[in-house]
């Protein structure tokens, strides 16, 4: 038997992997200059594609209770996409969120966060990396942190 939602949850993953990597390479076979709107092949109006300078693209798995050390930000913004199990991330000052397969969430550029997997349950994430920059570590996840208990 074929687990429909994990399909979903690659399928989906993929997608967003090769939207991020078409941006970076453009679109083959047509001329177009890359951030102005013009009429192109296969779309309705004027489109364009962006630069992807910096952009980064990874996959990490965590396994049971795991998560960041410390809280952390970077330069830039991040995209972060759930593919299975269930995951969370908190954005300092902000509730946890929790992330089931096909959920995504988004970490604007120079906010402290974290992310994990839930207590009882591995959780695998891609994340997109919007922009070069640095990440900065911050003070650490204490357990009373990871559980919403501070």
């Amino acid at each position: 038997m074929t687990n429909p939602c994990g399909f979903r949850s690659a399928v989906a993953a993929v997608g967003l992997v090769g939207v991020v990597l078409a941006n970076a390479v453009g679109e083959i076979g047509h001329a177009q200059q890359v951030g102005v709107p013009a009429d192109a092949p296969g779309f309705i109006g004027k489109t364009a594609t962006l630069d992807t300078t910096g952009y980064s693209v990874g996959r990490r798995i965590f396994a049971p209770g795991s998560h960041n050390a410390t809280w952390h930000m970077h330069t830039a913004g991040q995209l972060i996409y759930a593919e299975s199990g269930h995951g969370r991330y908190q954005i300092m000052g902000q509730p946890i969120r929790e992330l089931a397969p096909g959920d995504t969430g988004y970490i604007p550029g120079g906010t402290m966060h974290w992310h994990g997997s839930v207590p009882n349950e591995s959780f695998t994430m891609t994340f997109v990396t919007m922009g070069a920059g640095a990440t900065t570590p911050g003070e650490p996840i204490t357990d009373e942190i990871y559980l919403g208990k501070k």
